[in-house]
């Protein structure tokens, strides 16, 4: 497997950008806090004044913060609790574990989408045609990016009217979902076809920090694009939403040639974090905190982690860290000691553990939605000065629960090759295609084959090498050889042995979740299919079973555009502004509950 290699000089160059990009937001962004007020200052400068390729840089940055930051790895609620990838404990776990979820407002993707306006309104100010095309297509596809991305958290919102403000408009109506769809759909569309006629682009490539100006890629991305949000509407027929997604799905699949999709993993729209400063590290690295308890308190779920282990999945031991005590039950040794392979075991006695449930792996997480979560795996027994002198690097301050794993350490730096902001990723998309070939949507190509592909670019996308010692064995506790055939034969085995197509559809959206481990877009897999079954898990959440499945709207739009949102909040089912109500995109499913 060819190795990642780490360009110094590029680092360089991406932070410089980086400097440059956070110049372009301060000038860009509103002081506004809604969209009702978005364009109140996009254009203050003229075009002259800004240099439109680090505009584009900024866009892409901002998945950095607005899209990672805000909905992945946040201080706030996520995703990543929701889908059980991650759970909290110390302050803060009760909000985000058990979904007592708040409003959230529009004013995070802000500067995304008035810098993504931006390109497409003043592309024209490029000398050559090739770039002026380059850059309204770039800016159109950003654009449907975030929109697509708003629209499946929120439902309603502004759309058609919004970015008017400088025109008078401070109450934008809320457009219905569906149209929202067709117009970011119609927008890619243009946006590849637009892409096909450019020949040459100038200049672009220093700051086209995701692809370098390659023209092909972005096509590529543009349609993968097109693909995630048809799969998004795959419930709704045609009459519902006003266009046909299995026709313009299968049309896109059909001809690769006019619409070129993501190929291999190096296809991936991603962003590396350069880690010179907080605005352009990853958020659990010690530049995005003052307090290091904030990555210690972020812990992996248990449904996760059970989930690799029970697989014996390599990405394990890239994703996870082992525990930096491992409990041993005996009626002869207490206390701790540690073992010639560098692990700590605490030994508890039967009397300690009585009826308490723990777990004895060397990769333990947290359950979700648990009632105090700090107490899991008799951490209440650690004695932190002993395992300090065991082992000095044991953190042993807040958040601090030796008996429970870490993320990985890959997760604890600033930057890493392997720890990017993905917006869409080859793995996705194959399993997209894998579906689409299962529900008849497509003739092209074989299930589990674009399956079998989706695990092994996930695999690639994480450098896990054939051959290497990554594969966590829970009876010796020891790490075996990985074999990527027979890993992925397994895995193959589970999808084509399936009694129905239900089941089939459950193995492989078990390992699309896993695949998009550290994104949002899980969640909207999981709420389309219910798949797995996630809520079957959760012990003390705040509503049973049921897992969230919308953002409220923020307390700036009812303020600032109340008869909007109030007409907006109408057509949810039921019609209440919470977490719980369908949007458009989920009614008339009993999907996920």
């Amino acid at each position: 497997m060819k190795k990642i290699q780490f360009n110094s000089k590029k680092m360089k160059k991406l932070k410089t950008i980086f400097l440059s990009m956070i110049t372009i937001v301060i000038l860009l962004t509103t002081s506004c806090e809604d969209l009702t007020e978005i364009n109140k200052s996009p254009n203050q400068l003229s075009a002259s004044d800004i240099n439109i390729k680090y505009v584009l840089t900024s866009v892409l940055s901002s998945s950095a913060t607005n899209y990672i930051r805000g909905h992945v790895y946040g201080s706030t609620i996520t995703l990543s609790e929701a889908m059980q990838y991650l759970q909290r404990d110390y302050i803060d776990y009760a909000g985000t574990n058990t979904f007592s979820w708040t409003p959230q407002n529009f004013s995070s993707f802000n500067s995304s989408l008035i810098n993504s306006q931006y390109i497409v309104d003043h592309a024209n100010g490029e000398i050559s045609e090739g770039n002026q095309k380059f850059y309204t297509a770039a800016g159109q596809i950003m654009r449907s990016f975030y929109y697509g991305f708003m629209t499946s958290l929120w439902g309603d919102m502004p759309y058609s009217e919004a970015m008017k403000a400088t025109e008078g408009n401070f109450t934008p109506v809320y457009d219905a979902q569906k149209d929202i769809f067709k117009g970011i759909l119609a927008d890619l569309k243009s946006a590849n076809d637009l892409l096909a006629t450019v020949t040459a682009v100038d200049g672009a490539s220093s700051a086209d920090i995701m692809y370098g100006g390659d023209v092909l890629k972005w096509r590529k991305f543009c349609n993968s694009l097109r693909l995630r949000f048809l799969m998004r509407l795959s419930e709704k027929s045609a009459a519902e939403a006003g266009l046909d997604a299995k026709a313009e799905f299968s049309a896109i699949v059909g001809n690769s040639s006019a619409n070129p999709i993501f190929t291999s993993s190096s296809d991936n729209a991603s962003i590396f974090y350069p880690g010179s400063d907080n605005a352009t590290a990853w958020p659990g690295g010690p530049l995005g905190w003052n307090n290091r308890s904030e990555y210690y308190r972020r812990k992996p779920c248990a449904t996760f982690v059970n989930a690799l282990v029970t697989n014996g999945d390599p990405r394990l031991t890239t994703f996870i860290r082992p525990v930096d005590s491992q409990l041993r039950v005996s009626s002869s040794a207490t206390g701790y000691e540690k073992l010639p392979d560098g692990q700590i075991i605490l030994n508890v006695s039967p009397a300690q553990v009585g009826t308490t449930a723990i777990n004895t792996l060397r990769y333990v997480g947290l359950p979700p939605a648990m009632g105090i979560p700090d107490l899991y795996n008799l951490s209440s027994l650690s004695n932190f000065n002993t395992l300090k002198g065991l082992n000095s690097t044991i953190y042993i301050d807040q958040a601090a629960n030796p008996n429970v794993s870490y993320l990985g350490d890959i997760y604890a730096q600033d930057k890493n090759p392997l720890v990017k902001a993905v917006y869409m990723s080859y793995a996705e998309l194959s399993f997209i295609l894998a579906e689409g070939r299962q529900k008849g949507w497509i003739t092209t190509g074989d299930a589990i084959e674009f399956f079998k592909q989706g695990i092994t670019a996930s695999l690639r996308q994480y450098a896990i090498a054939d051959g290497s010692k990554t594969v966590y064995n829970s009876v010796t506790d020891a790490l075996e050889t990985f074999s990527e055939s027979a890993f992925i034969a397994a895995q193959a085995a589970k999808y084509t042995s399936a009694a129905d197509d239900a089941a089939k559809l459950n193995v492989l959206m078990t390992q699309k979740w896993l695949a998009t481990f550290m994104t949002p877009e899980f969640w909207f897999d999981w709420r389309r299919t219910g798949l797995p079954n996630l809520g079957a898990n959760l012990i003390s959440a705040s509503k049973g079973s049921k897992i969230p499945v919308r953002y409220q709207y923020g307390t700036d739009e009812t303020i600032l555009n109340k008869p909007n949102v109030t007409a907006a909040i109408g057509k949810l089912q039921p019609a209440v502004d919470d977490q719980w109500s369908k949007m458009w995109l989920l009614q008339g499913s009993n999907k996920p509950w």
